[in-house]
């Protein structure tokens, strides 16, 4: 009986991220379904004497219903190949038109399968003349602007465990490697990277540089739960204000928050843009605040999908307002959950409508504590396990004792409601930067 127990268990946690994922449709007469990937493992190289850079990757993925398997991958493939046999990704347009995911085109049954992906690497990598700059900057507010763009991951509701084994060929330069994974040293210009099983297609900071490219200064953060976190600043200019306002943030955050949720916090001071990811950033000063946060909220507890993403966003810029209380007054309808199952992006809505309605929350449970010790408790019971929006309202009610339907149906999902267009704008601390502006920061 005990064995049979872990054995359920185990077949529990080996399905728990399928369960967020999108339903499976029909397709000329083909059944799409999604998958749960086990692990990744990337051979990432980079040739100066030829200015090339590939990816080789190899993914262990399970499949529960028989159908053509999902994935995604913007880069150009050059083989696909399962279980020894030569296949193709084909792009596949998502119901509603939502987005596109490369399809493999073969039929599976149900079952454990092996699939090697040979894809070409061209975006965000500089070659210069004796070394090679290279990121995986990501986005949040475009389609397909996740692990994608680089090489062959899933949808944001799964995760796996992922590796990099990084090489750069014909230079005698020194490299090193920024990331929020562990990295080893194999040899001169060649590393390993190991990310938690925790991590999904929004998750890896990676930023490839020659030795020296950067200032840097380093230190130990000492977090409320005793742990020792060492945190890395970088930057082309000065780094003092940037190490100024990170001492200031951490105690704030962990103050509202609980203790940080990763082990280790990198910061690229770009002077400009923002996004986050876990344990690090890419930011502007005035958005370090904001995006550190984004620890706790998106890459802490993390959307399953696109119509999940407004939470973070609406908690971060809450924040960025003085976490300002609102009455109905202040809202207005929007559907920031009410987009298609199928969307991956973030409603931008939520900068504003958004963080009005946690200032609103805040506000009608005041007498309980407001929001901020209830959000601690959310990120506490769903610390790195995606969410869906509904979890997050069930959660809300649970916590406080009251239903919220009507409030969310209006606010949030916009059911039955004439609505304006999705905002075009952005939260000022969480600009979009252009591919160009994004290359310049290599």
């Amino acid at each position: 009986m005990k064995v049979f127990l872990v054995f359920l268990l185990f077949m529990a946690s080996a399905q728990a991220s399928i369960l967020k994922a999108p339903p499976s449709f029909e397709l000329k007469n083909k059944t799409v379904v999604f998958v749960d990937i086990k692990t990744i493992s990337s051979k990432i190289k980079y040739d100066l004497g030829s200015s090339n850079a590939s990816v080789e990757t190899s993914i262990k993925f399970e499949q529960f219903s028989e159908g053509n398997p999902v994935f995604d991958l913007t880069a150009e493939e050059t083989s696909v190949i399962l279980n020894g046999e030569s296949l193709a990704l084909e792009s596949t347009s998502l119901p509603n038109n939502t987005s596109t995911v490369k399809v493999l085109n073969k039929n599976l049954k149900p079952g454990v399968y092996q699939l090697s992906v040979t894809n070409k690497l061209t975006k965000n990598v500089r070659f210069l003349s004796d070394g090679v700059k290279s990121a995986f900057w990501m986005s949040d507010l475009s389609d397909r602007r996740y692990l994608e763009q680089y090489l062959p991951v899933n949808l944001e509701y799964d995760q796996y465990k992922m590796n990099f084994e990084v090489e750069i060929l014909g230079t005698s330069k020194e490299h090193q490697i920024r990331t929020n994974g562990e990295v080893t040293e194999i040899a001169k210009n060649k590393f390993s990277v190991s990310f938690p099983e925790y991590f999904t297609a929004s998750s890896i900071f990676f930023h490839l540089m020659p030795v020296g490219s950067f200032n840097e200064e380093s230190f130990i953060y000492k977090s409320i739960d005793g742990r020792e976190i060492p945190v890395t600043i970088y930057s082309a200019g000065s780094l003092s204000r940037y190490l100024s306002r990170t001492k200031q943030v951490l105690p704030e955050l962990e103050a509202d928050y609980g203790p940080f949720p990763h082990n280790s916090v990198t910061i690229y001071g770009a002077g400009s843009g923002g996004m986050e990811y876990c344990g690090a950033t890419i930011t502007s000063l005035s958005a370090l605040g904001h995006e550190l946060i984004h620890s706790y909220f998106a890459r802490g507890i993390m959307p399953a999908r696109g119509n999940a993403g407004w939470v973070d966003e609406a908690i971060a810029s809450w924040r960025d307002s003085g976490y300002r209380q609102y009455s109905t007054r202040n809202l207005s309808t929007s559907r920031m959950a009410g987009h298609s199952i199928y969307r991956r992006t973030t409603d931008r809505n939520a900068y504003s409508k958004g963080a009005r309605f946690m200032g609103f929350l805040d506000s009608k449970f005041s007498d309980a504590g407001g929001l901020r010790p209830f959000l601690k408790k959310f990120k506490e019971d769903r610390l790195f396990k995606p969410f869906l929006t509904r979890e997050f309202q069930s959660d809300l009610e649970k916590h406080f004792g009251e239903d919220l339907t009507q409030e969310f149906d209006k606010y949030i999902y916009g059911a039955g409601k004439a609505l304006h267009r999705e905002e075009h704008g952005h939260n000022p601390f969480h600009p979009k930067l252009s591919e160009k502006q994004l290359f310049e920061l290599l």
